[in-house]
């Protein structure tokens, strides 16, 4: 009965959500209540545990052997004040110098405009939101490649690749969401992704350069001749950069805001505390440096909506994820699972996630890949002797692929500014993306990340 009961759930949260009857954030908590109810009255279980397996999902569970693991709170605080954080750098205009003299040094070369093109991207997607992404980088560079008639196709990969991965970083979402599912340290899986995308983002000024070298010859530019673009179009594209909530920066507090971002940074990176703790301070002493006490007020009210959108479905799968393991559904559904594998294959079930999870990642809502079907795969992992970090970085595999899926609602923005439609879309899309998928790939398996049960 408590393995239907475990299936029965997943399966109602992931339609319910696919189907868009019930928010991710309703589904979590509606759909586990509903379930656990049944279980309880089923099984003769007082209903108020229901309270006390929430509660050990949102705070913490000790088991017979005294090993206590995490709930949720932890990732909840972290990404809540990561994404307030670097909301107020993007406000102060931390990354504006370089992006602007970048901008005036590409000087109409094609490939130097594509190579700023993707740092900018990359720099402005650290906040973790594609959607202002997509409007300050359309923005500011839509003109200019029209003007010297550059394949705006180009473009739309400059910005969605370098989104990918940032989506990858501490705040962006994914890696919150592993983290409260797998009960782990939100710093733990980014220092395990980091020598991936430190590959990939190579990979994608790498791209950059082909595409520039490609469009240097197909618009006949020679290194040299008389610049295309004038110097009024060079200064309305820094202004685009510069006037982006200009009331809003702190030029003169620049060093301050770099040598603070710098410190987080390598806090969080060396793991000498934990990220909550390490954006909850910089958050803080970056709102008592750069703004006035009502302005810190109005900041905090500002950026707050993509911080506690995101932050509430971390609290939500708290709940669902303590009633789904402390009521033994977990543990039911993954013994019952584990049973139809053969133990040949067994040590290779995160490889095998790395595939099966990219096809999952591509055509699910995020918040159903993370909820719905990883708590089912890790403890199936888990029973073959494959950690919980392992499994996390195997589920990370699908992200290069994931910003090709309509279920990514912003994308639409992103293909109706770059006037591309959305199968011309996906077939550029692949092109690069599927080699990244492969980097992913091996650079989890080189560093130790992925095992491949040989």
């Amino acid at each position: 009965m408590v393995t239907i009961l475990g299936y029965v759930l997943i399966a109602a949260f992931l339609i319910l959500v696919i189907k868009q009857k019930l928010s991710p954030f309703t589904g979590l908590i509606v759909v586990s209540l509903c379930v656990g109810v049944v279980l309880c009255l089923s099984s003769g279980i007082p209903l108020d545990k229901l309270l006390t397996w929430m509660k050990e999902g949102l705070f913490y569970s000790q088991n017979e052997s005294g090993k206590i693991s995490l709930g949720t709170v932890n990732p909840t605080i972290m990404i809540l004040f990561a994404v307030l954080y670097f909301s107020l750098m993007m406000n102060v205009g931390l990354f504006d110098p370089l992006c602007t003299y970048l901008i005036r040094k590409a000087n109409g070369d094609p490939l130097k405009i594509i190579l700023v093109t993707a740092f900018t991207s990359s720099v402005v997607t650290l906040d973790g939101d594609g959607t202002t992404t997509i409007l300050i980088i359309t923005t500011a560079f839509i003109p200019l490649f029209k003007q010297m008639g550059m394949k705006l196709s180009n473009l739309a990969m400059l910005i969605i690749l370098p989104c990918g991965l940032g989506n990858c970083l501490p705040w962006g979402g994914p890696l919150a969401r592993a983290a409260a599912v797998l009960h782990l340290e939100v710093n733990t899986l980014f220092v395990a992704i980091l020598p991936i995308l430190g590959v990939s983002f190579i990979y994608v000024f790498f791209m950059a350069y082909v595409m520039g070298t490609k469009e240097r010859k197909r618009l006949g530019y020679e290194k040299g001749k008389k610049a295309i673009v004038t110097p009024q179009q060079i200064d309305d594209m820094v202004n685009v950069i510069k006037n982006h909530d200009k009331e809003l920066k702190r030029p003169k507090l620049f060093l301050f805001n770099l040598i603070l971002t710098i410190v987080l940074l390598v806090i969080l990176i060396m793991g000498w505390a934990s990220g909550a703790m390490v954006f909850l301070v910089g958050t803080a002493l970056a709102l008592t440096v750069n703004y006035s006490a009502a302005d810190q007020r109005t900041r905090i009210i500002e950026n707050g909506g993509d911080a506690v959108a995101v932050s509430s479905l971390i609290i939500a799968a708290g709940c669902f994820l303590g009633i789904f393991n402390g009521s033994g559904m977990s543990a039911a559904v993954a013994q019952h699972m584990a049973s139809l594998i053969p133990e040949s294959m067994g040590s290779h079930t995160a490889l095998l996630f790395s595939f099966i999870g990219a096809i999952a990642c591509y055509a699910l809502p995020v918040d159903a890949y993370y909820f719905g079907i990883l708590p089912v795969v890790a403890p199936i992992a888990q029973s073959f002797g494959i950690t919980p970090t392992e499994i996390g970085v195997a589920s990370f595999m699908g992200q290069a692929l994931r910003y090709a899926s309509p279920t990514v609602p912003w994308l639409f923005l992103l293909m109706s500014r770059t006037e591309m439609s959305f199968g011309d879309y996906q077939k550029t899309f692949f092109k690069w993306s599927i080699p990244m998928f492969f980097i992913f790939i091996g650079m989890a398996i080189v560093t130790g990340q992925l095992p491949l049960g040989i």
